[in-house]
């Protein structure tokens, strides 16, 4: 191993994090980029097929995300994690048939209840043509909702927002943003709160829950707060 090719190796940890920071902070792209170099110099890394997946997604480029995830699946074999990337993608996409066939194998191995509540009914969407149609209305609302969102238009975004969880009350995005604008732009901590708990109902990401604490700790009165660091 060439000097150069030691020094990217000994980088790989660092672009990860840059990776995942990027990720979670929306900005797609450039999480991509990070992970692109870890593919140069660590091509079969594991979880990276499933991560440049997941930024492909992102990113709408859904033949891309599929691929990534299958070859995943091919790869290191079944999980929950991997059937449910491919049900969320041919989902997203808007591929019925394919989505309950990955989504029925994803449900098998689901621990968790609100993702369960979720599958369950996508499942039952894909088996409804204009059930379904009504959900994609929903995402292209939300797709809406985040694009105004960046523009500042929080007004704009929060209609948005509202009229995405109105056509399905399983969008679980729209919920935790309108939990997000209630905190941050209106300051309404409780309407947050009430927001984030219905996000949480629906999914096991730790962001959501994290937000739905947050929340939850901002709303108690500061005399409360008080009386529980005098118990402590």
């Amino acid at each position: 191993m060439n000097m150069k090719k030691l020094f990217s190796f000994m980088l790989v940890p660092r672009w990860e994090r840059s990776a995942m920071n990027n990720f979670v902070m929306g900005r797609y792209a450039k999480a991509e980029e990070f992970f692109r170099r870890i593919q140069e110099v660590q091509p079969d890394k594991f979880a990276l097929g499933h991560n440049l997946g997941l930024v492909s997604l992102a990113q709408e480029r859904y033949e891309e995300a599929a691929g990534y995830f299958l070859r995943e699946l091919e790869k290191y074999g079944e999980t929950y994690i991997r059937f449910k990337a491919l049900g969320d993608t041919y989902y997203i996409w808007g591929k019925r048939e394919k989505c309950s066939e990955y989504y029925s194998k994803a449900l098998e191995l689901c621990e968790h209840e609100g993702d369960r509540r979720l599958i369950s009914r996508r499942m039952t969407l894909c088996a409804d043509p204009a059930g379904f149609e009504t959900a994609m209305e929903s995402l292209r609302e939300l797709k809406k909702g985040n694009s105004l969102m960046a523009e500042r238009d929080m007004d704009g975004a929060y209609e948005a927002f509202r009229k995405a969880a109105g056509l399905d009350e399983y969008n679980f995005q729209a919920w935790n943003n309108l939990g997000a604008l209630e905190m941050n732009h209106k300051k309404n901590i409780p309407a947050s709160a009430e927001f984030f708990r219905k996000a949480a109902a629906l999914t096991s990401l730790q962001a959501i829950h994290n937000n739905l604490k947050r929340a939850e700790t901002m709303a108690v009165p500061k005399e409360g707060k008080d009386v529980k660091k005098r118990k402590k």
